[in-house]
């Protein structure tokens, strides 16, 4: 596993996309370890410094959050080659609730790996 990869969760997963595309249908798609496109949104009338995370389908899937997005979107505007696939998505909780993705991402312009799974021992 690459040292500079890291895992970060998305937010507004829920909201669909102004062009009417569902984020909740988009995630259902997607498996670990595929694409993500990460695009910096400057003209994003919600937050100036919001970075977007597409799918290798062309959909918006959500956002970073503020913390998130300043820091990466910096490194962004530096012409770091931020990288990022799915590392995952999971159900919040009851059947009902919305999807919730992770993403994992590298700042040096490699390929993010997917971290091992880890499991509980159980010895007895």
């Amino acid at each position: 596993m690459g040292w500079n990869d890291f895992s970060l969760p998305v937010r507004g997963e829920a909201y669909c996309n102004e062009d009417g595309t569902c984020r909740q249908s988009e995630i259902a798609r997607c498996l670990p370890g595929d694409f993500v496109r990460v695009e910096r949104e400057p003209d994003n009338p919600h937050d100036h410094m919001a970075v977007a995370l597409v799918s290798e389908r062309g959909t918006r899937l959500g956002y970073l959050s503020r913390t998130h997005a300043c820091w990466i979107g910096s490194k962004i505007d530096r012409d770091y080659d931020v990288r990022a696939i799915v590392e995952r998505v999971r159900q919040t909780g009851c059947l009902a609730a919305p999807l919730a993705l992770v993403v994992r991402l590298n700042l040096d312009g490699d390929e993010p790996e997917l971290p091992e799974p880890t499991y509980a021992r159980v010895v007895g």
